[in-house]
């Protein structure tokens, strides 16, 4: 028992014994055997250094992850369908977006699982997308959408059919997505947004007008078309306000015949005239249809057109002068309508005095209240700024010139700046009135009036206009004008050729005297009556 025992001790110990003795494997060597091996705390701190490198690498990928999210999630806010639907009006922009550059979902996408697929676990699929390529999916919405209708479908088609999950409303239920999809596509309002949005694309990739574009181009066609036509007729009708001629004759209406030689006034004889020249103005004359431009109420809209054209820019430079007086004269016309005349005085950007006509206003009271509210009126209606008022000028009736109550005064109270002068033309034709009842003025007057009637024969005039070619001198004038009652404006004018004839009419009278009949005892006559009286009183006639 005891010999067994050390023998399986003295085993033991020789096994042992060859453990100690046991050489390095060969995958060993002299430098790793030497090679001071790690401690406790080494190898705890190898560990934690792999762990904190695992960590923010999980961290790293984590953060990649939620980034690359957060771009899905902006993507799809910025072109989901779900922000389309429900509007009544999309621009041809937004259309555009719709149907050519909605979001996407990435193969890598996770689609949600909403609350109606959560006991089957249903989702929606990527393949549906390109299955269906009228299919969108809304992450906004949580379902999908036909971006067809979305744009396009605005009712049910044939039979009225509701325009609810797909279009309206978003289809989220995937238990029979398939089925569901397959009978959209049958469905009319479905075929008939495909077609719009083929047409829509069309066009908008072409830029080619819609067809509320066409009609409004064609709209714009016409009114150019229009225009061209309107402006030889506004140039006829400036010619004739520019030569002070009348335009209309006693036979203004109908269609112009070009060959007829019947007056239709002066209007239609200077458009016909210039359609010689103008194949595409005797085209609208000449051609059917009633919209020719040519009645009087259209050249009567054509002139007050032309009136506030030129209203405007005197408006205009009054303003920018900063500084005008106003002229007012009131009168009678020929319908005996009492109106008054109304002018501005100003100094342009080139110190040249400009005096420029506005406008009549016709008045029903003569009293200076009526009329300087008539006047300011008129000036605020004309957006004249009467803060630039700085003077007035009327004749010298009370009622314009009154201290208190004339018009001058009640306009002065409210600008102080509008300083009143007596109107000088108005100054000269009392001058004149009074002079002319001197004898001597009035003998000169007179005498002026006979030559105006002896010349007033062909015959005569023939013998003034021979002397005044064959001298050196080039006069202004060639004939006489008559002195007039009234307007003493023409008759200063008159006086003023007289003088400056007055040789010519000297030497035509002295051949006239010549002849051989009572003509020739006129002008002698006349040739009397140039003394030394008349020759004065002519020089200061001429002075005034």
């Amino acid at each position: 028992m005891v010999s067994s025992m050390n023998a399986r001790r003295h085993k033991d110990s020789s096994k042992m014994e060859q453990k100690k003795r046991k050489l390095p494997s060969t995958n060993s060597t002299l430098l790793n055997f030497f090679k001071k091996k790690p401690g406790p705390d080494e190898n705890i701190e190898k560990s934690d250094d792999v762990s904190r490198e695992k960590y923010v690498e999980n961290k790293n990928l984590t953060q990649a992850v939620q980034e690359t999210n957060k771009r899905e999630h902006f993507d799809a806010r910025k072109n989901d369908i779900g922000l389309f639907i429900r509007r009544d009006l999309l621009s041809d922009e937004e259309k555009a977006t719709v149907l050519t550059n909605l979001w996407l979902p990435n193969h890598n996408y996770v689609f949600p699982l909403n609350e109606k697929n959560k006991k089957r676990g249903l989702k929606f699929q990527h393949k549906w997308l390109n299955e269906y390529n009228w299919l969108v999916y809304s992450e906004v919405e949580g379902g999908a959408f036909c971006k067809h209708c979305v744009v396009f479908a605005k009712t049910g088609g044939i039979g009225n059919q509701p325009l609810k999950h797909l279009v309206t409303e978003v289809f989220d239920s995937w238990k029979k997505a398939k089925e569901v999809f397959r009978n959209h596509s049958t469905l009319a309002y479905h075929t008939f947004s495909l077609l719009k949005s083929d047409e829509f694309l069309k066009m908008y990739s072409k830029k080619e007008p819609t067809i509320v574009e066409r009609l409004d181009t064609d709209r714009i066609k016409q009114i150019k078309a229009n225009r061209e036509r309107l402006i030889p007729i506004i140039d006829c009708v400036i010619l004739c306000g520019r030569q002070e001629i009348a335009l209309r004759g006693h036979k203004d209406y109908g269609k112009i015949d070009m060959e007829s030689s019947l007056n239709q006034g002066n209007f239609r004889a200077i458009l016909k005239y210039r359609a010689y020249g103008d194949e595409y103005l005797k085209h609208i004359i000449t051609s059917e249809g009633r919209n020719k431009y040519l009645t009087p109420q259209m050249q009567n809209e054509i002139i007050t057109a032309c009136g506030d054209i030129m209203l405007r820019k005197i408006v205009k430079d009054v303003n920018a002068s900063k500084c005008f007086s106003v002229l007012v004269d009131e009168t009678t016309d020929i319908s005996t309508i009492e109106q008054m005349a109304m002018c501005v005085r100003y100094v342009d950007s080139n110190d040249c005095i400009h005096e420029r006509f506005l406008k009549f206003i016709t008045i029903n009271s003569l009293t200076g209240c009526d009329l300087a509210e008539s006047i300011l009126n008129g000036l605020n209606s004309c957006e004249i700024n009467l803060d630039y008022l700085y003077g007035q000028g009327y004749d010298g009736a009370s009622n314009m010139s009154g201290q208190y109550k004339g018009v001058q005064a009640i306009i002065k109270k409210n600008y102080p700046k509008a300083i009143y002068v007596h109107c000088a033309a108005h100054s000269l034709n009392l001058a004149v009135s009074t002079a002319s009842g001197i004898q001597p003025i009035r003998n000169c007057l007179g005498i002026i009036e006979k030559y105006y009637v002896f010349f007033n024969t062909p015959k005569r005039q023939n013998v003034l206009l021979t002397n005044i070619e064959n001298s050196d001198e080039d006069p202004k004038v060639k004939t006489l004008k008559r002195l007039c009652a009234t307007r003493w404006v023409q008759r200063y004018d008159a006086v003023t050729d007289f003088i400056e004839l007055f040789a010519f009419v000297v030497e035509s009278l002295e051949n006239i005297s010549n002849w051989n009949d009572s003509t020739a005892t006129e002008a002698n006559i006349l040739l009397k009556a140039i003394d030394s009286e008349f020759l004065i009183s002519l020089q200061v006639i001429q002075v005034n």
